[in-house]
């Protein structure tokens, strides 16, 4: 698409006019279902106990507690969130919807050089009519990541289906709609390759990060119980072309931490990136349908993306200051005929086990043929997180709770005020293989 992907987000978080009689069936079920992962954390927690040694605490999405090859593990994260629009224009935007997340990562390692990891990913795939009242719809199931890694230092090399790397603030973002603005221009569920290098200089820990890509049309882009669909040529948008047609190259840096953990655990970090994209084709294949004709859609370019973020934290007598600036430049955003600017600023207090977060993003949208149009997205959060005491175990399952007020508004000049609560779980382990 051309324009933002915030009127989506905003249809999904909108949900029914007449939410009288819904509401309090959802409140309900949005008891019920806190109450079903207090039982699961609950579970989850005794088994740590039992299962200490076996837990690794982020070990797929970072990779970063490594057990000694041949072996298997997992990381679990559980969501349930309620968004409430209570203020809306147009009024019939007003609406409360109530879904689940469940994201499983898994990986095996046969040897200490390489990983097979997935991640399957349970979450509304549909979204409900603006207006509409929703709990529990549109769920599907998906393969989000499935790939092979090979590590080799300084050298590591992907290829299979991924989350490319180019947005930091999406990346690094806490909270519930924090990075939902910022992460319209990413570029997920690609299939290619990508080489990550690490190196040090001027005192920092550097990775160049090269990556070539194609958007997933294959039935991993489908979804099980809700089908999604799966995405064709014909649907167009940025990418989604035959052969490795678009690439990226990111240049991340840090200062006291590695480069994943930056923003949670370093002094300075930064990420300049660019990212050409090349557009949707149309195809028209004739009756014999031996070759395919691939003509670009009327008014569609080639998308051309510069990136430039920074973070920051600072000790205030024992506690974090972290702040994250970023902005992004898009010509042709998305394979169509406008150019976007998207500028973001966080800043978040940590005073544990309490983060209070607060986070502006103003995407400027250049028309080609009308006037330009903004979009915005002000974000005001408070979320409570377990196991980051220092004499947590370091096994034990983590939970968060988080509340949030966030002001969005979108080029067609619709504006929602929504209220929103969300309840994480988070638990993993691994398992020795063989002798």
């Amino acid at each position: 698409m051309t324009k933002s992907q915030l009127p989506q987000w905003t249809h999904r978080i909108s949900s029914t006019r007449g939410a009288s009689h819904g509401g309090s069936t959802v409140i309900r079920l949005f008891i019920l279902a806190l109450s079903g992962i207090w039982l699961l954390y609950s579970s989850a927690s005794a088994l740590a106990e039992e299962h200490e040694r076996a837990l690794a605490e982020e070990t797929i999405p970072a990779l970063a507690e490594e057990c000694a090859a041949p072996c298997a593990g997992y990381e679990a994260t559980a969501e349930l969130q309620n968004d409430w629009i209570f203020g809306a224009h147009p009024s019939f935007l007003r609406s409360n919807v109530l879904f689940p997340k469940f994201e499983l990562d898994l990986f095996y390692a046969p040897t200490d050089y390489l990983r097979f990891v997935s991640a399957i990913v349970t979450e509304p795939v549909v979204d409900p009519e603006p207006g509409e009242d929703a709990a529990f719809q549109g769920i599907g199931t998906y393969v989000g990541e499935l790939y092979a890694l090979a590590k080799v230092d300084p050298l590591t090399v992907r290829a299979g289906k991924f989350d490319t790397v180019f947005s930091l603030a999406s990346e690094a973002l806490p909270g519930i709609h924090a990075p939902d603005l910022a992460s319209v221009f990413d570029a997920d569920e690609r299939l290619g390759g990508e080489a990550v290098v690490g190196f040090e200089g001027f005192g920092l820990n550097h990775a160049l990060a090269a990556t070539v890509f194609t958007t997933d049309r294959t039935f991993l882009s489908e979804s099980l119980f809700t089908n999604r669909g799966r995405l064709a040529l014909a649907d167009g948008g940025a990418g989604n072309t035959t052969g490795l047609s678009s690439f990226s190259v990111t240049l991340d840096g840090c200062k006291g931490a590695e480069k994943g953990d930056c923003y949670k655990d370093g002094e300075f970090g930064y990420r300049l990136g660019i990212r050409y994209q090349k557009p949707g084709l149309a195809v028209d294949t004739g009756e014999e349908e031996e070759e395919e004709e691939e003509e670009p859609l009327p008014g569609t370019g080639n998308e051309l993306a510069y990136l430039a973020a920074a973070t920051g934290s600072f000790d205030l007598n024992g506690n974090t200051l972290r702040l994250l600036g970023e902005s992004a430049y898009l010509k042709h955003f998305d394979g169509g005929p406008d150019d976007a600017l998207l500028l973001t600023g966080s800043v978040a207090l940590e005073v544990q086990p309490m983060t209070y977060i607060a986070t502006y993003t103003h995407q400027r949208n250049f028309v080609a043929d009308g006037p330009d149009t903004r979009e915005q997205l002000a974000d005001f959060e408070v979320i409570y997180a377990s196991g980051e005491e220092e004499d947590a175990p370091s096994g034990a399952a983590k939970w968060n709770l988080g509340a949030a007020y966030t002001f969005a508004e979108n080029a067609e000049d619709e504006r929602t005020h929504t209220f929103s609560v969300r309840a994480t779980l988070q638990f993993g382990g691994h398992v020795k293989l063989g002798r």
